[in-house]
């Protein structure tokens, strides 16, 4: 039976690849769709140059690669494993806030001191790294990588302007909504994720099973900690390209998530958190909010972190009415390295090879995009992964695959999405304290302060 599971999944996961544009802000003009059923599975070492690749001794390489990251332990961690096999390249980790990783990096390259090798993009700001024009063309020699190795969501979302592949993904991260299942099981009677799947499939559904949450519970239970949490669900779901060189459609970006947020808020069903404030990190242990929006990722750096004697009373269960992205950070090469092929023969180690896959998901529960790793892998993905049993023994990998990302599409890449984010950032906290502002007047705002920001644009 565990036989024929496993192969419905495989064969669900090689049609999967096959869709358009799946997953995080991924843009579907270079969506690798001549990808076919065959390339599904490709060797490990496929996508690599010569040099990188297992086709060549890795001893007879060496270099000293220069890498900017804030998460030191994956490095650590990482690079041992990677000097097994390349014991003569050495990796130098230079740890950086991701806050401050960008400017960092401008500074650098302005005056032409101090430039990594391998340089991160962080989703806040990965579209202005790509329009910085810094990153090399990965598909060109020496690193001549074959993009149908890897999910074809992943294409777009690692492609600059020009359709280049700039990029590759440190880790998959299609998202859903992490659960309390003790308040589920009191409240609704079910703490199984197929059952709440269903009860909850439309955001009427949601909208009305959250009230139900606030009268059973008197009010100390609600569906969300605050609008910000909402928000990424909802505009993440918009998979609408809005940008087209310097016009930016606002309206049709987000005026369907801003009439449900409203309409969320006035049911009385969202808390009135900040997102990462730590009343938002502390409300995870507390049990006064039912779900969290949550990533491959955030089994680790939000529900564990912040409700560290939770063990068994998590669950994951998708979105109403889909899937979404929340993170991703995209790992490239600087265009004037001294040492490329050493950098990316790291990078195909650490994220896209089998080897460096089975280590990152086993120790970290990351989920590389290069498809053979769910072929050649198989008995490590039905195994329990590091936080299964923190998720009440749910399988977090299988259900990510199977159940959100067929859900998920993938949208462009821009320099203003980080203007977009930090005007909601600014504007929602209002939105929260005052009952006057509504989605019309919200929209209208919301296009006012992003041309205040974004003066080179024409935004509607």
């Amino acid at each position: 039976m565990k036989n024929r599971k496993w192969t419905k999944w495989a064969g669900g996961l090689v049609s999967l690849v096959m869709v358009t544009g799946l997953l995080a802000a991924c843009g579907g003009n270079n969506n690798g769709n001549s990808a076919s059923p065959s390339s599904a599975a490709p060797s490990a070492s496929a996508g690599a140059s010569p040099s990188a690749s297992g086709s060549a001794d890795p001893t007879q390489l060496s270099g000293t690669v220069k890498v900017w990251d804030w998460d030191e332990a994956f490095q650590k961690g990482m690079i041992a494993e990677f000097n097994k096999k390349y014991p003569n390249i050495k990796v130098e980790v230079t740890v950086v806030n991701p806050n401050d990783y960008l400017q960092k990096l401008q500074s650098g390259i302005a005056s032409g001191s101090d430039v990594p090798d391998v340089i991160l993009g962080e989703s806040a700001y990965r579209g202005k790294l790509f329009d910085l024009g810094v990153l090399d063309n990965l598909e060109a020699a020496p690193y001549n990588f074959d993009k149908s190795t890897v999910l074809n969501y992943v294409v777009p979302f690692v492609s600059n302007a020009q359709g280049e592949v700039i990029a590759v993904d440190q880790t998959l991260t299609p998202a859903g909504f992490a659960f309390r299942r003790d308040l589920a099981k009191e409240y609704w009677g079910t703490d199984n994720p197929d059952e709440l799947a269903v009860q909850l499939a439309s955001w009427d559904q949601f909208i009305a099973k959250g009230k139900e949450l606030k009268e059973k519970s008197g009010g100390k239970v609600l569906m969300l900690p605050g609008l910000g949490d909402a928000f990424i669900a909802l505009k993440g779901q918009n998979f609408t390209g809005y940008v087209e060189g310097t016009n930016v459609d606002l309206t049709s970006k987000l005026q369907r998530p801003l009439n449900r947020l409203f309409e969320m808020r006035d049911a009385g069903i969202l808390g009135k958190n900040e997102l990462w404030t730590p009343a938002w990190s502390a409300s995870m242990a507390k049990g006064e909010y039912m779900f969290y929006p949550m990533a491959p990722w955030g089994a680790k750096w939000h529900i564990s972190a912040n409700d560290p004697d939770g063990s068994g009373r998590w669950g994951l269960v998708k979105a109403p009415e889909g899937g979404f992205t929340r993170g991703g950070t995209a790992i490239g090469i600087y265009k004037d390295s001294k040492n490329k092929e050493a950098a990316w023969a790291f990078i195909q180690y650490a994220y896209l090879s089998d080897e460096g896959a089975a280590y990152n998901f086993k120790t970290f529960g990351n989920m590389t995009s290069s498809k053979s790793f769910y072929e050649t892998q198989k008995a490590l993905i039905e195994a329990p992964g590091p936080y299964d049993e923190f998720f009440g023994g749910q399988n977090l990998a299988k259900y990510f695959i199977e159940q959100i990302v067929p859900g998920v599409q993938g949208e462009p890449q821009s320099k203003y999405d980080s203007v977009v984010d930090s005007v909601f950032n600014a504007l929602y906290p209002l939105w929260t304290k005052d009952s006057s502002v509504n989605a019309e007047s919200a929209l209208a705002k919301f296009i006012a302060e992003t041309k205040n920001k974004a003066s080179d644009a024409t935004i509607k």
